[in-house]
């Protein structure tokens, strides 16, 4: 396969080119200086290749959403394929080519009867990953976010289902559930028992992000120094920032080894903060998400969301009280936002939802970058980010316009 006259989207700039895609794989990168120019004559030698002309649009690489719930009315708890491949469809139809499962707080049975189900899918995925053409994004893992989290800054979760300690049983428990799916896990560092768990979760190559925490300043760094190296959408659900006590926020914002995730839909962070936290971490230490729910796709109205009503109105998901409880947005919106609300390039927000979530999976070399040895994840968009065209491992997607849906 041949894509010509595109931008292509490239972490150093954009560029006109062309990309040949064989087997699956990015096998050259040709940076034409006109769009005008077609494609080198060489790779068509055999004139066997499947042509695709850009048009003057963006060629950027597949969008990874690291931290995603649900859309459509289906959520990850569900424990079904066709949930699961409905929120793959959904998320493909945005640009994303690789996504996490995430959990939400839940009774621990369902949590882990739900990781269990999630773990043997996974697997299942990644055999099928370069046998069987894609029909969505591909699942990618578990990210657990549930049950260990502070009561002070619980957000939306219920209470009811909130561990005030983490304990080394429930530490194995989880880990026989979920298996290698597990990515990441969140917590709040200040829970008893939270250093060992970090220190263990870290020690199997499992990525630990603070999360609904009101973690003190000492507190936040001791769980950095402990292995923590991601903040779970920033700024929401934990302690306020203080001149006096800086808390989690200040640990993160300082600290190179963490990583900030942002939900960049205009409601979450106002945005001054967007752009703050992009100063601030710099391009290489942010990562967009889109903290989806269930109600993602669905008409303003009120929805059953692990025993709370939720209430979607004007794109913001509530609880009854107000409370934020995730959010309906999708990742081509949030590097739209991101360029428009945040002040950031097109690159580095394409960058912020591609390569950066790919190098907190420790999949770097495989995806997120338009390079030569990747796979074939790639999008097409216009000026507005709107989705034009799918491609995952090479193959083309045949899904419309993303547009604001």
């Amino acid at each position: 396969m041949i894509v010509f006259r595109v931008n292509l989207v490239l972490a150093d700039g954009l560029k006109p080119g062309a990309v040949l895609v064989e087997k699956g794989i990015i096998t050259a990168v040709d940076e034409t200086p006109e769009l005008s120019a077609a494609f080198p004559p060489a790779w068509n030698k055999n004139n066997d290749a499947s042509l695709i002309d850009g048009g003057g649009l963006y060629l950027s690489p597949g969008f990874i959403d690291i931290h995603n719930h649900g859309r459509l009315g289906c959520d990850s708890l569900d424990g079904t394929a066709k949930s699961i491949e409905t929120i793959a469809r959904h998320q493909a139809e945005h640009g994303v080519t690789g996504f996490l499962a995430g959990t939400s707080s839940a009774p621990w049975e369902k949590y882990l009867n739900a990781l269990g189900f999630l773990a043997d899918y996974c697997k299942a995925e990644a055999e099928k990953e370069k046998s069987e053409t894609a029909k969505g994004a591909r699942c990618l893992g578990i990210y657990s976010e549930g049950n260990f989290f502070s009561m002070e800054k619980r957000g939306a979760h219920n209470p009811q289902y909130l561990k005030s300690a983490l304990t080394e049983e429930d530490l194995e428990t989880l880990l026989k559930a979920a298996g290698p799916a597990l990515k990441i896990v969140a917590l709040s560092p200040e829970l008893p028992g939270a250093l060992e768990w970090i220190s263990r979760l870290c020690g199997k190559g499992i990525v630990v992000t603070a999360a609904h925490t009101n973690a003190n300043y000492e507190e936040a760094l001791a769980g950095i120094k402990a292995g923590i190296s991601l903040v779970t959408h920033t700024f929401n659900g934990m302690r306020s920032l203080s001149h006096q006590e800086p808390g989690i926020l200040g640990a993160a914002l300082d600290d190179d080894r963490v990583v900030c995730e942002l939900i960049a839909d205009g409601i979450h962070l106002a945005p001054v903060i967007l752009s703050l936290v992009y100063k601030l971490k710099g391009l290489d230490r942010i990562v967009l998400i889109s903290d989806s729910v269930p109600a993602n796709g669905l008409p303003d109205g009120h929805y059953e969301y692990e025993g709370r009503t939720v209430i979607v109105s004007d794109g913001a998901v509530r609880l009854e009280n107000g409370t934020l409880a995730g959010s309906t947005l999708s990742l081509n919106k949030a590097v739209r936002n991101m360029v428009r609300l945040g002040g950031a390039s097109l690159c580095h927000a394409v960058l912020a939802a591609s390569l950066n979530p790919a190098r907190i999976l420790g999949l770097e070399n495989r995806k997120g970058s338009i390079a030569p040895g990747k796979e074939a994840d790639l999008v097409i968009f216009d000026e507005n980010i709107d989705i034009k065209k799918v491609f995952i491992h090479g193959e083309c997607l045949p899904f419309v316009s993303s547009g604001d849906k």
